[in-house]
């Protein structure tokens, strides 16, 4: 019965959008000989489950033509609906569940008559949708009927964006979201397998000069990595951001890779970072003091980077997000300051499949926010931290950032929650909805929100329930 409720929930609102939608000159007018065959056809099936014995399939029927024909009285009294003196109906709070008393071979007879009833409506609709191209909502609620006739079609579930998932109907982006996962664990071996082993060299006249005891140099045809430390973080380093140069393009449909060989320098000891600040042309004193404070940084009008972390993974999580930003900027002429959500979203979620850590942010706002905010970036900042699953619960909670509000935020603003819904939106499309992400990275540089609803055809507010229902079943 809490089935049949849900049901005539839906149906309610499709009358509603209908209504509007028919003032619009929506699909709704052209389905009209189509909805009405539908009617037809339900009642004939009624009339057979009757005679069958199969009566919690006559009620689900009733069901269907109430979405069809909100005002059929003969749905409304099989059904036990009150007809109220205002000529409304009731639908009461409790009745039992009717049950079906067929055998087998009427169930089999039942399950077909109904798919036919389904397959010839859905034949309509498809023609309308493809012509129309409504909007996502006006989509649902036209769907909403075809799925009232047969809610385990397959075919009619597509249409409604959706899949089977065991005994259960999902997004079709959380199913497709499974299977990317999969496939980015396998790409990242590959390309890191690929990039080989780095060959050894040294540091320049000039980088000599910088007070630096340098240990190693090591390089590929994408990066070359000095060392103040040991040699098999070099060449880590070097082969994971080498990686994600391929990686990059592969997801993002990037032309090009970084506009020369990346230089990356790790300074391992305070000592070679104070060197190698003091010393590095292109800084005034000020500007040394400040830098001295950071965990890293790109060298003044260079491609190039320089990391000192506390250890290094760290290292790498920051020279990794330097080439990806790198990458980012030189494709499609954005940074965090033009695009903030994407700058940090994608570039936490490809430094996390490449190394399994996202500790190198951008952001310099997210210390602000009430006690359950600042423990929450606690969490964020341990390496041990689930992203996906905290997303979800501050979205089931109403703390997520909304995605119009998220286009709009820009880096320096950037809190916990915007984080999080940047990591999550980015996930979101990179696993369910790839073939959309090189269209939306082409236009972000101009304007994320519309880059947003153009490729994906969802409004900001439909990306918002979409996202939240694809969190909730992201297994």
């Amino acid at each position: 019965m809490q089935r049949l409720t849900l049901f005539l929930a839906a149906f309610l609102a499709l009358v509603s959008g209908l209504g509007h939608a028919r003032a619009q000159s929506s699909p709704a007018d052209e389905l009209g000989p189509a909805r009405q065959q539908a009617v037809t056809d339900l009642e004939g099936f009624v009339e057979w489950t009757g005679t069958v014995k199969l009566y919690l399939e006559r009620d689900r029927a009733w069901e269907a033509i109430l979405g069809f024909a909100p005002e059929h009285e003969a749905a409304h009294k099989g059904l036990k609906h009150q007809k109220n003196r205002d000529g409304s109906w009731k639908v009461p709070e409790k009745r039992a569940e009717s049950k079906n008393f067929g055998k087998e071979p009427q169930l089999a007879e039942c399950a077909k008559r109904r798919a036919e009833i389904a397959a010839k409506y859905r034949a309509a609709l498809v023609t309308v949708l493809d012509k129309h191209k409504p909007a996502l909502a006006v989509r649902t609620q036209l769907v909403a009927a075809l799925l009232a006739i047969d809610p385990e079609d397959a075919e009619s579930r597509a249409l409604n964006g959706e899949a089977r998932r065991g005994e259960v109907w999902v997004l079709a982006e959380s199913e497709k979201g499974r299977e990317k996962r999969a496939e980015f664990r396998t790409l990242v071996k590959e390309l890191v397998t690929a990039v080989g082993t780095p060959v050894a060299g040294e540091a320049r006249a000039s980088e000599n000069k910088l007070g630096v005891e340098w240990t190693a140099c090591v390089s590929t045809p994408q990066v070359r990595v000095l060392t103040s430390g040991d040699v098999a973080e070099a060449r880590n380093v070097a082969i994971q951001c080498s990686a994600a140069v391929k990686l990059f393009a592969r997801l993002s449909g990037a032309p090009s890779g970084a506009p020369g060989v990346v230089d990356m320098y790790l300074l391992t000891t305070p000592a070679a970072r104070d060197a190698f600040v003091g010393a590095w042309p292109g800084w005034s004193a000020e500007e040394r003091k400040v830098v001295r404070t950071w965990a890293g940084t790109g060298l003044p009008g260079e491609i190039h980077h320089a990391r000192w972390d506390e250890d290094a993974p760290r290292r790498l999580d920051g020279a990794v997000r330097h080439m990806l930003g790198l990458l980012t900027l030189a494709n499609f002429g954005f940074d965090h300051q033009g695009c903030a959500w994407a700058w940090e979203g994608f570039g936490l979620y490809l430094t996390r499949e490449l190394v399994g850590t996202h500790y190198t942010w951008y952001s310099t706002g997210p210390t602000s926010g009430d006690a359950e905010t600042k423990e929450l970036l606690g969490k964020l900042m341990m390496g041990d931290s689930n992203w996906m699953n905290e997303a979800q619960q501050r979205f089931k909670r109403g703390r997520g950032t909304k995605v119009e509000e998220l286009c709009t935020r820009k880096i320096d603003a950037f809190g916990v929650d915007d984080l999080l819904t940047a990591y999550a939106l980015a996930a979101y499309l990179l696993e369910g909805r790839p073939e959309a992400v090189p269209t939306i990275y082409k236009a972000l540089a101009s304007d994320s929100r519309k880059a947003l609803e153009t490729a994906l055809a969802l409004t900001p507010q439909e990306l918002d329930a979409r996202l939240l229902r694809w969190l909730s079943e992201r297994k």
